[in-house]
């Protein structure tokens, strides 16, 4: 039987990698689209690519926009006169950045005849900006799918439309909870994923993006295994052990090393 197609702007991260395997999971064709924008972070480009084979997904589209580092001025992922931040900070926010990768994504939906598209935006990118209430990340909200989804059908043939827009976010699923369903799914995999905004050997510990994926991982009550150059511990009780030149988890390696050393 013909599958159902889904186009999924994957970048390597655990949001976004593990919300397309659960829509494999649910017996959907994966269509990947992995695009590199001149961020710090490209990194991620190979571990997606590398992810999506693992996985199963159809062989990815890699979509060169390099470029547009010349017009994402000012923020910490494309500038290199802007520093990557611990804390988030609007500089942080690549103006419109999904609303570029959705529309491309929509347009190779509506050639394969794919009906939905899908990305990684979850809740917590939705936490309200203490100072103006409006969304930390604005193109990660419901409200902006639904009206990109809303716009781009009518800008195509009305005998063609009826492609939605989705991810965790319009699922109302937090970090935490879109991480704990992909590792029911994908299992260790999960460790593979990239989320530093820096393209270091390990995920760097520093960066915004890191320290929310040890939270997410901590949340979920999975031991994290990544490993970072510099641990990004939440308290006395969040302890790490050096591992392979980065530090990593104790609650993760200790009851590995326990069982290979059982007889």
């Amino acid at each position: 039987m013909k599958k159902n197609k889904v186009v999924a702007v994957v970048s390597g991260g655990p949001d976004s990698i593990g919300y397309a395997a659960y829509w494999k999971h649910k017996g959907y064709e994966i269509h990947p689209l992995i695009f590199h924008y001149g961020h710090k972070g490209s990194k991620e480009v190979q571990v997606a690519q590398d992810l999506c084979k693992k996985l199963g997904f159809r062989d990815p589209i890699f979509i060169d926009l390099s470029d547009l580092k010349q017009l994402w001025r000012g923020t910490q992922l494309t500038d290199d006169q802007i520093k990557v931040e611990k804390e988030y900070a609007p500089t942080v926010v690549v103006p419109i950045r999904n609303a570029v990768f959705l529309t491309i994504a929509a347009a190779y939906a509506f050639t394969i005849q794919a009906k939905y598209v899908i990305y990684g935006a979850h809740l917590d990118d939705n936490t309200p900006n203490p100072k103006t209430l409006e969304p930390i990340y604005p193109d990660c909200s419901p409200e902006f799918q639904e009206a990109l989804e809303a716009a781009l059908n009518i800008g195509h043939f009305r005998a063609a439309r009826g492609l939605q827009i989705w991810s965790p976010a319009r699922e109302g699923l937090r970090k935490s909870e879109n991480l704990k369903r992909t590792y029911k799914i994908i299992g260790d995999l999960i460790y593979e994923t990239w989320s530093c905004y820096l393209s270091g050997q390990h995920h760097c510990g520093q960066c915004e993006s890191c320290i929310n994926r040890h939270k997410a991982f901590t949340e979920a009550g999975i031991p994290d295994g990544t490993i970072y150059k510099k641990y990004p511990g939440l308290g006395d009780w969040d302890t790490a052990v050096k591992y392979r030149g980065g530090y990593i988890s104790a609650k993760y390696i200790e009851p590995r090393a326990k069982n290979r050393e059982k007889p």
